[in-house]
């Protein structure tokens, strides 16, 4: 999907936290089941296990659109509409959505209550323009948006603590795997049910918030409530990745996290480990360190998050890459001059090569074992990316 820095990507998860808020949401609910009724949107009542789903996404949006009005640069919200998404069909679908959800958007359209900003549509496979809303001055009746109470508002854990995804494609997309539960994946469960059980109970604020929220990199909330976890595994193995992925501390800017964080009252601080994986490598080939920043090939910063994502691509690819990884190329700069080397689109192929024999070649012939079978050939279609012939 497209991304934009003021816009705020729906989120299943939200809920009322308060008495109050939760009776707000349940009014507003009566008041879109008594408006399908009496415009004949509906042939039949619903039953009560459609008004709970009808309810929960009702209170689901209203969570949203409460902390979309909280933040000062006044996005829209991204809402999910196409049928592959709410109805997936490995069973992974948050139970907000469904008919019911697209049913509450269009009772709050019809009351009056959001704006359709635009209605979403796919330009390609790997371009879509989101459906946007967002919230009139009538919402003020119906929710606590003068100000807006955003912290009645709580996220729920998701569902699915551990996802399992197969390896990218050609476009550096990752599905998600069906996968049985075993002991092992009740324990990688298990483990994040703890941890998300003590992040909540834990002092953890952010400063600055008096004055309204703000979006991160992610397009989600800067938030303290935004605090449940997920791990993600790569390549449809339990040993391969296993990232944290869903607090509000990893959309915000490096600076911002040490700048505005909290935890118990006090600023936090960061242990790094730079370059760890290039320099574990060199370990692993049993060579000498380099000195200095091993990302910084241009000898003077230019590029170096590119050099970065290149050479961790390598590090972690099953054998050639087939293209560039995910936003790689642009970090670049074309034209750019560097110590006795000029930068431009033409060059950057062989840059790529000369990156790989003096800074990769140790690490993959460390590795080379691993990727070769018995008789001396390429074991099975290599996952990941390699570059463009020059």
């Amino acid at each position: 999907m497209t991304q934009s820095r003021n816009i705020m990507w729906f989120d299943p998860l939200l809920r009322a936290k308060t008495t109050e808020l939760a009776h707000s949401v349940q009014c507003l609910r009566d008041a879109l089941l008594l408006r399908e009724t009496d415009s004949g949107a509906r042939k039949r009542a619903r039953k009560e296990a459609d008004k709970e789903k009808f309810g929960l996404a009702v209170e689901a949006l209203a969570c949203n659109l409460i902390l979309l009005s909280a933040i000062k640069s006044g996005p829209k919200l991204a809402v999910p509409r196409s049928h592959g998404f709410l109805w997936r069909g490995d069973g992974g679908a948050n139970p907000v959505y469904g008919q019911h959800f697209l049913s509450a958007i269009d009772g709050l359209a019809s009351l009056g209550l959001i704006e359709e900003e635009q209605r979403g549509y796919r330009l390609s496979d790997k371009m879509r323009v989101p459906s946007l809303i967002r919230p009139s001055a009538a919402l003020a009746e119906h929710l606590p948006l003068a100000p807006p109470d955003w912290r009645s508002v709580k996220q729920m854990d998701d569902r699915a603590l551990i996802i399992l995804k197969e390896g990218k494609d050609d476009d550096g997309r990752a599905a998600t795997v069906a996968f049985r539960e075993t002991a092992n994946t009740r324990q990688l469960a298990g483990q994040m049910r703890r941890i998300n059980e003590f992040l909540r109970s834990a002092d953890i604020e952010v400063t600055g918030q008096n004055t309204g929220l703000s979006l991160g990199k992610d397009g989600q909330v800067i938030a303290p409530y935004r605090r449940s976890l997920r791990r993600i595994f790569n390549n449809a193995d339990w040993k391969q990745g296993g990232r944290l992925a869903g607090g509000f501390w990893m959309g915000m800017e490096r600076s911002e996290r040490f700048e505005r964080i909290r935890i118990d009252g006090e600023r936090i601080a960061d242990v790094d480990y730079r370059q760890l994986f290039p320099r574990l490598a060199y370990v692993r080939a049993g060579k000498p360190q380099l000195e200095g920043d091993i990302y910084d090939v241009a000898g003077d910063g230019s590029g170096r998050n590119g050099w970065k994502t290149l050479m961790n691509a390598l590090l972690f690819a099953d054998g050639p890459l087939r293209n560039w990884p995910e936003g790689t190329l642009q970090q670049f700069s074309l034209g750019h001059e560097t110590p006795g080397r000029h930068w431009d689109a033409s060059r950057a192929p062989s840059a790529y090569r000369s990156f790989v024999r003096d800074r990769a070649r140790l690490s993959i012939d460390a590795h080379r074992e691993r990727y070769v079978d018995r008789d001396n050939r390429p074991s099975g279609e290599p996952r990941g990316h390699r570059p463009a012939a020059p």
